[in-house]
């Protein structure tokens, strides 16, 4: 039986809350904190905190740390890319805890929370993306449609698909050099996700063809082997010494997938990879403090959906 404890930040959103799901019944201690007062997993966490936003980055740093030395803490997992960049810059403080961090290398980080960055540093290993350069600097090389994104961060929110000049335009007129303009590629329903672990030695993957809902979110997988898809994993852990999670979404090309994202952070599709046996939250934290893990697929095909339901708290009903 595990033991310890575990701090999971922004459980109030989907991935957060997602995360906490996938390590009830492993033998952990679950703390949980958001913004927000209350969360979806409020009822099955250990402990729940309301903590500032990563954007008061002092206020933010003290609320962990109190956490941390109130309950303990042997591990935390920052979940959204503002808290991943601010525990990334305070590192040496969570150390000095005694706290193990569920985050990636600073290379990793540096690369892969920068959209510019990633399609260079990819294109630098031998790995083809699709065409991506500063939005300012665009000259109109490329037939429409566009995709212009933010550079950093954001996940699947603030994503245009430019179809004339008119539109592009526009954008280049709001953008004060936080924007990127890339190849679009492909088609939507040939988008694939796949989720990267790796404990320094050796390197898993698992992928899924996905569909989207009108937020960008994934509302549903299918299993797909895609041995291409598996060697582009491999050369990109190895090349960054991946000890962790990463995630790299792509699209198929012909015979081909062309990766047009890479997120170095726990993705949204963590509960789906658990079922099918990909468990890499609980793999790095078996890392972490030690130990293996191994990774025998359990699945030839199969399907996977997202439902949403409803919540409600504090309900006080109306005297008779």
């Amino acid at each position: 039986m595990r033991i310890g404890v575990i701090l999971i930040s922004a459980v109030a959103g989907d991935v957060g809350a997602s995360v906490v799901r996938s390590l009830v019944g492993t033998g952990y201690k679950i703390i949980g904190c958001d913004i927000k007062p209350y969360s979806p997993v409020s009822d099955i966490v250990d402990q729940y905190y309301a903590v500032p936003s990563a954007s008061e980055r002092e206020s933010y740093i003290d609320a962990i740390k109190d956490i941390i030395k109130e309950q303990n803490v042997n591990f935390l997992l920052p979940i959204s890319e503002p808290e991943i960049e601010l525990v990334n810059a305070k590192r040496y403080e969570f150390e000095e805890l005694d706290t193990r961090l569920l985050l990636n290398n600073k290379k990793i980080l540096d690369i892969f929370l920068d959209k510019q960055k990633t399609a260079l540093y990819l294109n630098s290993i031998g790995i083809r993306v699709p065409t991506t350069v500063p939005l300012k600097e665009y000259e109109g090389d490329l037939d429409f449609p566009l995709i212009v994104k933010l550079r950093r961060g954001c996940g699947s929110r603030s994503i245009w698909k430019v179809e004339n000049l008119n539109d592009l335009v526009y954008l280049k007129n709001k953008d004060t050099g936080s924007f990127i303009v890339q190849q679009y590629i492909g088609f939507a329903e040939e988008e694939f996700t796949t989720g990267v672990f790796s404990d320094g030695r050796n390197v898993s993957s698992i992928t899924f063809r996905r569909i989207l809902g009108v937020d960008g979110t994934t509302l549903e997988v299918l299993l797909s082997n895609e041995e291409y898809l598996n060697g582009i994993a491999g050369r990109i852990a190895k090349a960054t010494d991946l000890v962790g999670y990463i995630n790299i979404q792509s699209r198929r090309v012909g015979d081909i997938f062309l990766p047009f994202e890479i997120n170095p952070r726990i993705s949204g599709t963590i509960l789906f990879r658990k079922k099918f046996g990909f468990d890499d939250v609980l793999w790095w934290i078996d890392v972490l403090s030690g130990g293996t893990y191994t990774y025998k697929p359990l699945y030839k095909s199969g399907r996977a959906m997202r439902y949403y339901s409803e919540l409600f708290f504090d309900m006080v009903k109306i005297s008779e």
